[in-house]
């Protein structure tokens, strides 16, 4: 009888810790997927220009038209280029209004966007509207996010929402003018991916990701699209605040 408990015992180490492992994997997965919830500022001095950004795509954009070039380039549709900011696979189901038409948050629309008039007149790239690019240049101000299991919730400051569901499968919804988008989201380590597949075959990647000491929010916004030179990526910066006063 003594064999045998002793057998029970020894056998029973290795699975509790085998469970232990379990847990703090879980803990730790937890831990990464309530990392974005709250509020959060624009920080303008730590972010890219954005408009300025959108202004040299367009350029460029035009000398390769003006070159005879079909505005192509090498891997259209996958993420291999230089400085082009993390990829944000996965995001999906757009809330109502949709962040501005881009599909996933678009240029995250709302007050303060980073183009003159004279900048949103410029040239544009094939296939690629106006309003698209306006919404890429575009900073919101604030942002409210609200992570839960099944899904992140992201809300501007112009109360337009987006509805992200972190399962990895493609979500099919329609922009704000009616046209189709389909967007997939998921977690990547301690950042939250979102893609999405607008119309005309563009791409828009979005990445969040908060600092180590959890009071900075990285948005790292990418735009694909053929009559492109290269993908557009984008660094919005966010500090976490206390919500504003009801």
């Amino acid at each position: 009888m003594a064999r045998v408990f002793s057998f029970m015992t020894k056998a029973a180490v290795p699975i509790a810790a085998c469970f232990l492992a379990a847990s703090l994997v879980a803990v730790a997965r937890a831990e990464d997927k309530t990392q974005l919830t709250g509020h959060w500022n624009f920080n303008q001095d730590q972010s890219d220009d954005a408009g300025q950004k959108v202004q040299d795509a367009q350029q460029n954009s035009r000398v390769q038209a003006s070159n005879g070039n079909d505005g192509t380039y090498p891997g259209a549709g996958g993420g291999t280029y230089p400085g082009g900011g993390g990829g944000y696979p996965g995001g999906g189901g757009m809330g109502r209004g949709g962040m501005g038409g881009m599909g996933g948050m678009g240029g995250m629309g709302g007050p303060g966007g980073g183009m003159g008039r004279g900048g949103r007149q410029a040239n544009r790239g094939q296939a690629i509207s106006s309003e698209e690019w306006d919404r890429l240049a575009e900073n919101p101000k604030y942002m409210r996010i609200d992570q839960r299991s099944d899904q992140v919730v992201v809300i501007d400051d112009a109360e337009r929402t987006k509805t992200f569901y972190p399962d990895g499968k493609k979500h099919d919804d329609k922009d704000v003018d009616g046209r189709k988008v389909s967007t997939k989201a998921s977690w990547e380590g301690g950042a939250f991916v979102a893609e999405t597949k607008l119309p005309h075959s563009e791409k828009l990647t979005e990445t969040y990701r908060v600092s180590d000491d959890g009071k900075q929010l990285y948005v790292t916004t990418r735009f694909e699209a053929s009559s492109l030179a290269g993908p557009v990526s984008i660094r919005r910066v966010y500090d976490l605040t206390k919500a504003p006063a009801q």
